[in-house]
Parts: structure tokens; C-alpha cells; sequence
């Protein structure tokens, strides 16, 4: 009988202890500029968006949170942390995909372990009285299985103790992303989807399509897949006779312009819309307006430099 309790009681430390070091083991943090911009956005959910992180989306609200982070952390005054704070300061608090350690957000970090605390406490006195029971059951040889019961009982709560423990520090403690599920897969939602499609992107354009119109179909207003899709689309047509890309062109303008109806404040589908009416369609004169509201609205580094590439050429053929 003792060596069963203890048994049951080494199986609490181990769990008690195994649940303190995956709290306690963090990331000593990145080394690079780029790596400290890219892990404070991952904590930062974007204001605009449906479950997507300020690194994942593309909305232009995130786009703004992200060079405003890229500022500070070139400015080099603030660390990870009060960059996070000053974010949620402006934004509020709902923009944070980790709750802050102070004031009543605080409680979510201190529930589970009080809540572990207490069931654990909880546990030792019903293990007293098994032991008095067990005891007293001994006497007689009509109760010889209550000790046996105690000991089951002993084990099941100590499995629901750790498991219960375990899940919410897990939940709590850790930096769980909107691409990832409790157990860390990604689950196949509208933002992992968009993620696959961007690294499918430069690579494999026919599989980037793919999944653009995988989110297409479950989100039709997605203002990004609208986009990039299109925007595949129609360089994937270059390659083809003139039917082909005059089809492509049709609806590529028009997902462009659906895009730019849901979202005009989006930089990337004006952009691509400035170089396709160019390129493709040879009206320098829309193109330049397009390209211009482009650039008043920022896009990212990546869609600029096409952009601004494209800029001169038109400058020269209006001006010449």
C-alpha cells in the first residue's frame, strides 16, 4: 500500500515538475533586426482581420502596424516588449495575441496554475482519507478492494490533474498563432491557406493559384487571394496566344477592381492593376494614375520595387 501511494505521489512531482520547465523554457530571442520585427508581428493580431496575425495578413492596417514596428526595432530604443506595449496602447488591448502580465488580462496567466494548485491540494487530502479508509477497510476482509479502489481513483485524478494542468499552461504559456492548432499542426483555414499560397508564390505559380481559389471559396471577399490570383493569372497568360491573354486581361481587371471596391485603402491591387493596364494593356495614361495611388498607399517592399520600376517607363512615354 505505500509503495502505491508512493508511486501516485512521485507521478504528481514529475507532473508538477515537468508542467513548471515547459512554462519556464522560452526562446532567448532573435538575433537580427528582420528576426525581432518578424516575432513581435507574430504577437500582434491585425486589427482589420478575421483571425490573422499582423505577420500573416496583408491587410493595409497591418501593413501599418508592421512598418511601425520595423521603425522602432531600427530605431533600437525600445525592447520587444515595449514595442508590443506601445502597439497595444494604440490600438488597445484586443490586439494582442498574447494577453499583457498586468491588470485583470494578468489573471489568465495565474488561473491555470492557481487552478492546478488547488486541484492538487485537493487530491492530498482525498489521499489522507483513502489512507484512513483503507485502513480501517483492512480490519475487515469483506473490504480488501477499497484500498485498491482508492489507488485506481488516486491514478485517474492525477491523469486529469495533468492533463487539465497541462492543457492550460500549454494554452497560456506558449505563443499559439492563428495557423496553428493546440497540438501545433496547421489547421486548414482561410489564413493558412493564404500562407501556403504566398511561400507557393514565387516557385510554383500553378499551386499559388490552387489555393488562392481555395480561399476564394470560402471566403469570395478575400481581398488578397482576389488579388494575387488575378495577378498570377495574368502572368501565367503571357506565355499564351492572343486569346488567351486577352481573357486573362478581362478577368484580371475585373478581380483587381472587385478588390479595390472591398478594400480601397489595399496598395498591392491598385499596383497590379497600374502594371496590367500598362503591360498588357497599353493605356500609359490609366496606368500612371493607378500607379500613383499605389504609391500613396504604401505597399510593400516586394510590390514597390515593381511599381517604381514601372514609374519611370511611364514618365518617360508621357512625358516624351
Amino acid at each position: 500500500m505505500f509503495a502505491r501511494r508512493r508511486i501516485v505521489w512521485t507521478a504528481i512531482i514529475v507532473a508538477t515538475i515537468a508542467l513548471l520547465v515547459f512554462g519556464s523554457v522560452r526562446d532567448t530571442g532573435p538575433l537580427t533586426q528582420q528576426d525581432r520585427i518578424d516575432t513581435i508581428t507574430k504577437r500582434i493580431a491585425c486589427p482589420t482581420c478575421d483571425g490573422e496575425s499582423v505577420f500573416v495578413s496583408r491587410a493595409s492596417a497591418a501593413q501599418a502596424i508592421r512598418a511601425e514596428v520595423a521603425r522602432q526595432v531600427g530605431d533600437g530604443a525600445r525592447t520587444d516588449d515595449e514595442v508590443v506595449a506601445y502597439i497595444a496602447d494604440r490600438f488597445g488591448g484586443a490586439v494582442l495575441l498574447l494577453p499583457r502580465g498586468t491588470g485583470f488580462d494578468a489573471l489568465i496567466w495565474v488561473l491555470p496554475v492557481l487552478f492546478t494548485v488547488v486541484l492538487s491540494a485537493a487530491l492530498g487530502l482525498a489521499f489522507r482519507r483513502w489512507q484512513r479508509a483503507g485502513t480501517v477497510a483492512a480490519v475487515s476482509t469483506s473490504k480488501v478492494a477499497a484500498p485498491r479502489r482508492s489507488f485506481a481513483i488516486g491514478i485517474v485524478l492525477t491523469v486529469v490533474v495533468g492533463v487539465a494542468g497541462g492543457v492550460l499552461v500549454a494554452r497560456q504559456s506558449g505563443q499559439r498563432l492563428p495557423l496553428q492548432t493546440p497540438t501545433g499542426g496547421i489547421e486548414d483555414s482561410t489564413a493558412s491557406l493564404l500562407a501556403q499560397a504566398r511561400f507557393s508564390g514565387p516557385t510554383d505559380v500553378k499551386t499559388a493559384i490552387e489555393l488562392y481559389g481555395r480561399v476564394l471559396e470560402l471566403d469570395p471577399d478575400n481581398v488578397e487571394a482576389l488579388t494575387y490570383r488575378a495577378w498570377l493569372i495574368m502572368l501565367s497568360a503571357r506565355q499564351f496566344d492572343e486569346l488567351i491573354r486577352s481573357q486573362a486581361y478581362t478577368s484580371t481587371i475585373t478581380a483587381l477592381g472587385r478588390a479595390i471596391e472591398l478594400d480601397s485603402a489595399y496598395p498591392d491591387a491598385m499596383c497590379f492593376l497600374g502594371i496590367v493596364v500598362y503591360r498588357d494593356g497599353g493605356d500609359a495614361k490609366s496606368a500612371k494614375e493607378f500607379v500613383d495611388r499605389c504609391l500613396e498607399r504604401d505597399p510593400p517592399a516586394e510590390v514597390r520595387g515593381l511599381v517604381e520600376s514601372l514609374s519611370a517607363d511611364l514618365e518617360a512615354e508621357l512625358n516624351g
